[in-house]
């Protein structure tokens, strides 16, 4: 089992604590850790050479500033590559060794607040009428999943995992044979030749997404679909799991139960998910039990298959049906 731990907000030094260090060796853990758009200051560097010095791997979750969109998404792509480009030569100038590059994609971030967070009614809907309008363009996906296919090839040469992470949603794509949903999310991620493809399976934040569908069984729904994600991914799949507490939205459910917790990593198991990575650090890493409990019910959770629902069932075959109709839709885009 791999197992990884993302951590959003802390500073450098934050993470170098005793009991964190101790806890992830015992563990064999990686740390993604998040590095703001052009803040690898001195604390940084010093982070990753007191990590080196202790054998505890790290990948860098490389974000872009808000302006730009902070997570990373075809409008950009290009900042995208170019930013790494001059952070892994500075990393590599300093002597220092990083397991490989997060790459976080989702919509831009107004978008995503215009969703989560939205400051008047309209706004849901002009983000949704985005996506189902400016969003599509193929020739701008086209050429940005070009430049994502040269920054996969450019972190492998070095040497380094390219850790692709994308919403769940992008399981559609994948099991209707489309592009329209990540196209329409502005995030070209399976035609890039990426070492994994992260889905994020927040149980949390799934159940509250869900809870006015009172009949939908979301422990099969998530089941039912890493099942199929496992056997076209195969051993290129991770699951992102959580959340421990808030992100950078500020509303994100997290778990109050730890056998909740233990029962949703079992139900991955059963899938047969091998490469785990917990949200979040943060929130965890000054209670020294707590992080440890978290990652100690990962390793010893047992694989649960759940009850069937027929209603996942159900509703996937109407997912499909408006996808095939999508389909003939996307097809007005050039």
């Amino acid at each position: 089992m791999d197992t990884r731990i993302w951590c959003e907000f802390a500073k450098p030094l934050e993470v170098c604590s005793d009991h964190i260090l101790d806890i992830f060796k015992k563990h064999d853990v990686t740390l993604n850790y998040r590095l703001d758009y052009g803040e690898d200051s001195s604390e940084f560097y010093k982070m990753l050479e007191i990590y080196n010095k202790s054998g505890i791997p790290v990948s860098i979750w490389a974000t872009l500033s808000d302006d730009m969109g902070y997570w990373v998404n075809e409008q950009n792509a290009q900042n995208f590559f170019d930013y790494i480009k001059a952070l892994l030569s500075r990393i590599e100038s300093k002597g220092l060794k990083i397991k490989g590059l997060c790459i976080d994609m989702e919509s831009p971030l107004e978008d995503i607040r215009r969703i989560g967070s939205p400051r008047n009614k309209l706004e849901p809907i002009i983000a949704y009428g985005r996506m189902l309008t400016s969003n599509l363009n193929k020739s701008r996906f086209k050429k940005s999943t070009d430049i994502f296919t040269d920054a996969a090839c450019y972190i492998r040469e070095k040497g380094l995992e390219g850790y692709a992470t994308c919403i769940r949603h992008s399981y559609y794509d994948l099991r209707f044979g489309s592009e329209l949903m990540q196209n329409a999310l502005e995030i070209p991620v399976f035609k890039v030749p990426w070492d994994k493809y992260n889905l994020m399976y927040y149980a949390t934040m799934i159940r509250n997404e869900m809870k006015k569908y009172k009949k939908v069984n979301v422990d099969y729904l998530i089941y039912h679909q890493v099942s199929y994600l496992k056997r076209i991914l195969n051993d290129k799949l991770a699951v992102s799991v959580g959340v421990t507490n808030i992100g950078k939205l500020g509303n994100e459910p997290y778990y109050e139960c730890m056998d909740d917790f233990e029962k949703d990593i079992g139900i991955l198991k059963e899938c047969g998910v091998e490469d785990f990575s917990l949200f979040s650090l943060d929130g965890i890493m000054n209670n020294k039990a707590r992080l440890e409990e978290f990652l100690s019910r990962m390793k010893n959770a047992k694989p649960l298959k759940p009850e069937p629902c027929s209603r996942v069932i159900r509703n996937e075959a109407l997912v499909g049906y408006m996808m095939n109709l999508g389909k003939l839709y996307y097809q007005l885009f050039r």
